[in-house]
């Protein structure tokens, strides 16, 4: 009898860790495409409003007039500090959905593939990183879809938990998704979300007028698996989280939301 449980307990061990090496070990033979290289991204970074004032002359008192030139404003504590911690300056942000266990740096670089193979420290990884699309501008945060893609991992992490969002006790439960940029602490209110194939295009980050931009808001809340009483405008601006759906096909979760006015 002793026996018979040890061959037991045995085989769930090996169950358990077969389980373990393919969900959480990274893999370094990951097939890699060529284009996933990291391409450093420059961007506009707005400067303090600082009034310039031309040097000559004299004040009023006699004394010379002194010239002001803009300077960048400071970056975010945080954001200096996973940086630093990282050593890896294209961590651009941090998100968290407070409860959910989604809480992570954001990197950018110049393509939308170098961070699904890589983690922030570039080593290759299949979990890849949470990373903001490349052609969003998180300095100036102007954008007017700004995308935010993770992987839908086995073991919970990165953006596991969108799927949850099906759940109405889960959506009704977490309200807001908390992102700060390199300048900025923002909050954004969710408004929608919606299982969906590939063959929906919901990557476009800024539309030619805002009435395609308002019709396009439109069509993202009346997909929605839920109801709010969020009334969206053109003026408007979005967050998109999104992550590969259910195994078998090209389809992803997508959790939407509008920045608090």
């Amino acid at each position: 009898m002793r026996k018979k449980l040890q061959l037991i307990f045995l085989c769930f061990a090996v169950i358990f860790a077969t389980i373990m090496i393919r969900n959480f070990i990274i893999s370094e033979d990951i097939e890699v495409p060529e284009t996933a290289v990291r391409e450093p991204i420059e961007r506009h970074v707005p400067v303090a409003e600082v009034p310039y004032v031309p040097i000559s002359g004299l004040t009023d008192d006699g004394r010379p007039i002194e010239e002001y030139t803009p300077q960048p404003p400071e970056l975010l504590p945080r954001i200096v500090q996973l940086r630093e911690a990282y050593s890896n300056p294209d961590i651009v942000g941090f998100i968290e959905i407070t409860g959910t266990g989604i809480s992570y740096p954001v990197a950018q670089t110049g393509n939308n593939e170098f961070y699904l193979y890589h983690d922030l420290r570039w080593n290759v990884s299949n979990a890849g990183s949470v990373f903001l699309d490349y052609e969003n501008n998180p300095y100036v945060l102007a954008d007017d879809n700004t995308i935010i893609f993770g992987h839908n991992m086995r073991n919970g992490s990165k953006f596991h938990n969108i799927r949850f969002f099906h759940q109405e006790d889960f959506f009704r439960n977490h309200t807001y998704i908390l992102l700060d940029t390199p300048y900025q602490e923002t909050v954004w209110d969710i408004f929608s979300f919606f299982h969906t194939t590939i063959d929906f295009d919901y990557l476009t980050t800024n539309f030619h007028n805002s009435d395609d931009f308002y019709a396009f808001m439109l069509e993202l809340q009346r997909r929605s698996h839920h109801t709010t009483d969020i009334v969206l405008s053109s003026e408007d601006q979005i967050l998109i989280l999104s992550t590969c759906g259910v195994i078998g096909g090209p389809n992803r979760y997508i959790v939407i939301a509008r920045l608090r006015r």
